[in-house]
């Protein structure tokens, strides 16, 4: 439909005690007042009708980027069942193997060309941290980060994060908020309440991992886009742990904490969980180690990925895979203990894996928690630990390391930093 387009009329029939007799009259659809016009709009099936449909003229965009359209498009969206929030899972080149987010397998490269663009980027930037729509980005790709960008790729639009105070060789990286931009619930009647959350916080978490195993203290750098300034925290480290030496290559938020993942063979498996919205006197408050501990098994149990509100630990070790499943109430005891469920191991079909040397496990399917991905080679394999079916995703992958990504029914917006950064890129 184009703004200057007024073929379109909705007819009215106006009662007799009225106007004295029964007539059409034509309306034009923009003589129709606000409120009605929110309720034709609210309607369309998806974001991505709204997105065009605010291009039709500047009235139905204001209308449409007003809180009570938001409210009721959710609200409707909530009441369709058949309408599920959509999990996928991007690479750190921006490459999507579950066609989720389009059809192309490089979601992200439309994101990544404008950012290179308006901040003359030799490079890429790479993904190294999300959180449900909103993805962290870097210009450096390994070592030494700096420049980081906090991106929704649906809506191609980013917010330059300023340097932090001290660069590292190595820092591991996470990024959470902490409320979602909006919840739906359902009230005792069965219909749905809806909370938009416009003032959202996100924390980006660095660990400066110590430069030896006498230091007992785990420095953390965190960014608020409340106040659009880094401060520096710190942790005690538990005896026994040892993190100068342990490569985390992962940080996932679950239940409200930001984890990273720590897996050297041997005693150093653990996860740190963090809440960084939870500081007193730049010292973190809430914090834990949670060590795993299995004295009738040699393997390395890893962070897999969550399936309906349920954390999946897994292994791999000749040819079998091991979960454990952990949920939030069966965390018990003292900060390094954790209560799993029992150990389930499925084997793996041997056809998968003929010629080669290495297998490194990816990501549970987040739509499905007997589909897993696999890094054989330098090709990406879909397997059903289940029904032992599999199939090739994707050739000649050179980055295996997977961030989860959510695709709800209203893109977050990238937070508004207060001092240093401002909002960039394109509105859609």
């Amino acid at each position: 439909m184009r703004g200057g387009d007024r073929t379109k009329r909705i007819c009215f029939r106006k009662s007799q005690s009225t106007l004295g007799a029964a007539q059409l009259v034509n309306i034009e659809i923009e003589d129709l007042p606000d409120v009605v016009l929110v309720e034709i709009l609210c309607r369309l099936p998806c974001y991505k009708f709204v997105s065009k449909c605010k291009r039709v003229s500047k009235r139905w965009c204001n209308v449409m980027a007003g809180p009570y359209f938001l409210r009721r498009f959710l609200r409707l969206q909530s009441d369709r069942d058949q309408t599920p929030i959509i999990h996928t899972l991007v690479s750190s080149r921006g490459e999507e193997f579950l066609s989720r987010m389009s059809s192309s397998t490089m979601p992200l490269a439309l994101l990544f060309k404008r950012l290179m663009s308006v901040h003359h980027l030799e490079k890429e930037p790479r993904v190294v941290a999300t959180y449900n729509d909103l993805v962290l980005c870097c210009k450096q790709s390994g070592f030494y980060q700096r420049d980081y960008y906090i991106c929704n790729p649906s809506t191609i639009q980013w917010v330059v994060v300023p340097p932090p105070p001290r660069v590292y060789e190595y820092t591991p990286v996470g990024f959470m908020c902490d409320l979602p931009y909006y919840n739906c619930t359902k009230d005792d009647q069965g219909g749905s309440f809806v909370q938009v959350n416009a003032e959202y916080r996100c924390r980006i978490v660095r660990l400066v991992l110590p430069p030896n195993k006498s230091v007992r203290k785990l420095k953390v750098q965190i960014f608020s886009s409340d106040t659009g300034e880094w401060i520096t925290s710190t942790i005690s480290i538990p005896s026994g742990f040892i993190c100068d030496t342990v490569p985390i290559e992962r940080s996932f938020t679950y239940n409200g904490l930001l984890y990273f993942v720590g897996d050297e063979p041997g005693d150093q498996n653990f996860l740190l969980g963090l809440d960084p919205f939870m500081i007193d006197n730049s010292v973190i408050a809430h914090y834990r180690f949670i060590r795993f501990d299995d004295p009738e098994k040699s393997f390395v149990l890893r962070y897999f990925g969550e399936y309906r509100g349920c954390l999946h630990m897994c292994d791999y070790h000749t040819f079998t895979f091991f979960v454990r499943k952990l949920k939030e109430e069966e965390l018990c005891g003292g900060a390094d203990q954790l209560c799993l469920e029992g150990i389930k191991d499925y084997s793996m079909d041997l056809r998968m894996v003929p010629g080669y040397d290495g297998i490194q496990l990816l990501f549970l399917d987040p739509n499905n928690e007997d589909v897993i991905y696999l890094y054989i080679g330098k090709d990406v394999f879909r397997y059903n630990i289940r029904t032992r079916d599999w199939s090739m995703v994707g050739e000649n992958v050179l980055s295996f390391v997977q961030f989860p990504v959510v695709l709800p029914w209203w893109p977050t917006p990238v937070p508004r930093l207060l001092q240093h950064a401002q909002p960039a890129g394109i509105n859609i």
